[in-house]
């Protein structure tokens, strides 16, 4: 097979007798005046694919390193420190059928609190999204889809075939989007299981056979136990002391550090010491405009003095490389399932409420991570 290739409208490669395996055609090629992405300066490459005298593509791309070594994020080579927010793609006016204009108002809205990361939160997203993240130079987990599976998931005979089928399609979407530097799957399972094991194992080959570039996690609600640390380049944790399993306990907020201190002690003894953490979940629900004398839970101050305090520990805890608070704006959800219910049928827990209007707790945030920000170059 005979290709032409033209980078940013330049003088066009060709490349002939390419052998085609399977429908595809896999060769190496050297960009002419690469530049690199980065939050800071998102540069992009766009280049035209076209069959000799036959069928052309246009395709956008970027050029950037991301690695996790010596307990560390890095990205092209700094030192990255992850500051944002798990994003669910809905808005009361649209449902999950967000406008461009609305995903775009997102994204400057968490620019301007200082963040650089956005996770899409629990599937894959929109390639409009990925295309806004690209261009405004915020960085990406995508995972596919998956929720709190239980054994009978797992154990069902079409589930790893259904799972895997998605997983390809996630990686062939999305593979030339810059932004994406972390591939996840499978959010709040039960790690905690050998059951897991085998299923874990296959993924993860999968992705890393698909596609090595990038760093691949997924989000874990056992930190303490969780038994795939071993099999993922770095860990994230879904962790939320002092909101759940804290009925009656007088000092809510007071569990928070000493829990961090215990999960990170606990990954460091079990021989993950050379891993980094990222928190990839955190937070209390807040009612928009709720307040009473006590600042109890579901008030605007109490969440506002919680993600004051996580967003303060790990930006300064020198064994994490950062947070992704749940949740940007509050979302439509089911009603119960937990001890403390789901006021009005929303997860609660945005720092926005579903129309966009900050809550008390938009200005610590903001605080925090803008200062951060100034002081990091990514």
């Amino acid at each position: 097979m005979d290709l032409e290739l033209t980078f940013d409208q330049g003088k066009p490669l060709v490349c002939t007798n390419l052998p085609v395996t399977q429908g595809e055609a896999r060769f190496l090629v050297q960009v002419p005046a690469p530049r690199i992405w980065s939050p800071r300066d998102p540069q992009l490459h766009r280049v035209e694919v076209s069959l000799k005298g036959s069928d052309a593509l246009s395709v956008r791309f970027g050029l950037r390193h991301v690695e996790a070594r010596e307990a560390k994020l890095w990205l092209n080579g700094e030192e990255l420190q992850i500051r944002g927010y798990n994003r669910h793609e809905w808005h009361p006016n649209f449902g999950p059928c967000t406008p461009l204009q609305q995903m775009y108002n997102d994204l400057i809205l968490m620019r301007d609190m200082g963040c650089n990361f956005v996770r899409g939160s629990h599937y894959p997203q929109d390639q409009r999204f990925l295309d806004l993240c690209d261009e405004l130079g915020f960085l990406v987990w995508e995972e596919n889809l998956g929720w709190g599976q239980r054994e009978k998931t797992f154990t069902h005979p079409d589930f790893a075939q259904h799972h895997d089928r998605s997983l390809r399609n996630m990686v062939k979407w999305s593979a030339n989007h810059p932004s994406i530097i972390i591939w996840g799957f499978m959010n709040e399972a039960e790690t905690q299981h050998a059951f897991t094991r085998p299923l874990w194992e296959e993924i993860i080959g999968t992705l890393r056979s698909l596609d090595n570039s990038r760093l691949i996690t997924w989000a874990s609600n056992h930190p303490l136990d969780d038994l795939n640390y071993d099999l993922v380049d770095f860990i994230a944790l879904n962790i939320y002391p002092g909101w759940y399993g804290c009925p009656g306990n007088p000092d809510p907020l007071g569990m928070v550090e000493p829990f961090w201190h215990q999960c990170i002690e606990s990954i460091d003894a079990r021989g993950f010491g050379d891993k980094a953490i990222i928190i990839s979940e955190t937070g209390v629900e807040g009612l928009y405009g709720w307040r009473d004398p006590h600042n109890d839970f579901f008030t605007e101050a109490y969440q506002a003095a919680y993600l004051k305090k996580v967003c303060h520990l790990a930006t300064t805890l020198p064994r994490l490389s950062g947070i992704a608070l749940w949740h940007f704006s509050d979302a439509r959800t089911y009603s119960g399932g937990y001890s403390l219910g789901r006021p009005r049928t929303f997860n609660n827990k945005g720092t926005f409420d579903e129309y966009r209007r900050p809550k008390q707790a938009y200005a610590e945030v903001k605080s925090i991570f803008t200062t951060q920000a100034a002081l990091r170059s990514c």
